[in-house]
């Protein structure tokens, strides 16, 4: 993401552009795919040189989760896991996750992702812009389906 991308969802949800939430947008921006717990934000952070505190980081990541810039899902371990949210329309992200080891594989299939999103918005969801995410039960029994972030769209249990 470009600085000028920063500067603009920052805006656009009503934040000031700060070196704090700058360098925490431009982190979890590497990290691309991958999902970022707030210790990693910080400890990456501070490789780069930005001076922040660990509590600093985690308030930054808790205001732009409210303010729908950040995704939170949790990781094997029950620790948050945080990614930038997709700013397309009709956009849907599609991961496979393992419960067990928290290994997550992004699929990559747009075909899909557009057939999803349109069966999910003919039963009343909105999920443009979120992760759907497929994990398999812990037993190996039934499957469980969310759309991240989990208070946006309710979880279906198979």
């Amino acid at each position: 993401m470009s600085g000028t991308n920063v500067m603009q969802r920052l805006r656009a949800a009503g934040l000031r552009p700060t070196s704090a939430r700058i360098g925490v947008l431009q982190v979890i921006d590497a990290a691309g795919e991958t999902p970022l717990p707030a210790e990693e934000v910080f400890r990456r952070m501070s490789v780069r040189g930005t001076r922040v505190s660990l509590g600093t980081v985690y308030r930054l990541i808790h205001e732009l989760e409210t303010r729908q810039v950040l995704l939170r899902g949790w990781g094997s371990d029950r620790k948050a896991l945080y990614w930038l949210r997709r700013t397309e329309r009709g956009a849907l992200g599609l991961q496979l996750v393992c419960q067990r080891t928290g290994r997550r594989v992004v699929l990559d299939d747009a075909d899909l992702g557009a057939r999803l999103l349109a069966a999910a918005e003919r039963e009343g969801f909105d999920l443009a812009g979120l992760v759907l995410e497929v994990q398999p039960s812990p037993g190996g029994t039934g499957r469980y389906f969310s759309a991240l972030p989990a208070d946006a769209a309710s979880a279906v249990r198979t």
